[in-house]
């Protein structure tokens, strides 16, 4: 008994040491100090006859068999906390970790409000709440839940819909007024580097479909700064109606060619199969997919 808990216990290390990078970081997350989570490495290693990691002084990576152990100590790991789960019959409060990458606008805004309204209802549960727009390998980096805007190319994850971020043609009112994509060409735009599909495609009255035409343009692959150019009168810009809802109600900017509509932003959210998830990671899953229903993490305009 004491020895099977024992390599539970190596495996959670080993797959801390993976997602945070370091032994020292992994020791500060779980109160162990370096030289103790040095030696329980060792002793994994040994138990398993091969080595996990490669360490330098500056660098560690994954050998192939450690890749092979990561995946199956996650699976593993899994298992026995869905087990456990099922055991105490759902009669415990949720706990234990839940690492979960997030698009940076959206991180910092609406989603880090829904997930700060999780942790409130689960105190247990600790969250790791990653920001990033770039994919990630989530097996490899230890990601239990992946929110993305806009497509999930990986075929090997489940990938469910949460709902579409509406988006507005919006410019500072010194700037001018504008009813029709043609209307705008005389103007300077603000471009999100990543989103600049969104100038393509706009649904206007009676089905018609037009492309926002682009004078001089100024270019950012941030979403905060794309609304602050705008704000500074710098170019119109399409942005999230979530962003700049206030800045309309306020008078900082306006809307554009109100009756033509940039396609909306698609959001996802994505996590790998697994036979096993633990409790905690499916309240998380159903948590973010009730919120989307009621409208929290892509809000409309009213």
């Amino acid at each position: 008994m004491t020895k099977t808990l024992d390599r539970i216990d190596l495996l959670r290390l080993f797959v801390r040491i993976v997602e945070v990078g370091s032994l020292s970081a992994a020791g500060r997350a779980l109160g162990l100090s370096q030289p103790s989570v040095s030696r329980q490495l060792r002793a994994l290693e040994a138990d398993v006859g091969a080595e996990l990691l490669r360490r330098t002084t500056h660098d560690m990576s994954l050998t192939d068999a450690g890749r092979l152990m990561l995946e199956e100590a996650q699976s593993l790991l899994a298992g026995w906390d869905s087990l456990s789960d099922r055991l105490r019959g759902g009669t415990q409060a949720l706990e234990g970790p839940a690492v979960v990458l997030a698009p940076l606008g959206l991180g910092q805004t609406l989603l880090a409000d829904s997930a700060a309204r999780f942790a409130a209802a689960h105190p247990g549960v600790r969250l790791d709440w990653r920001l990033d727009d770039a994919p990630r390998d989530l097996t490899e980096e230890g990601i239990d839940l992946w929110l993305r805007i806009g497509p999930v190319a990986d075929e090997g994850l489940i990938v469910s819909a949460l709902g579409t971020m509406p988006r507005v043609i919006v410019a500072a009112p010194a700037l001018g007024a504008a009813d029709t994509p043609e209307a705008l060409a005389e103007l300077p735009a603000v471009l999100l580097g990543p989103y600049a599909s969104a100038l393509t495609g706009v649904q206007g009255p009676d089905g018609a479909v037009a492309d926002l035409p682009c004078a001089s343009t100024h270019r950012t692959d941030n979403v905060f700064a794309a609304r602050r150019l705008a704000v500074a009168g710098l170019g119109f810009a399409v942005l999230p109606w979530w962003l700049v809802s206030e800045d309309i109600l306020a008078g900082r900017l306006h809307v554009l060619c109100p009756d033509w509509h940039p396609p909306g932003a698609p959001l996802h959210l994505a996590y790998r199969p697994a036979r096993y998830r633990p409790a905690r990671l499916t309240a998380l899953i159903a948590h973010f997919v009730s919120e989307a229903a009621e409208g929290r993490l892509t809000q409309s305009p009213g």
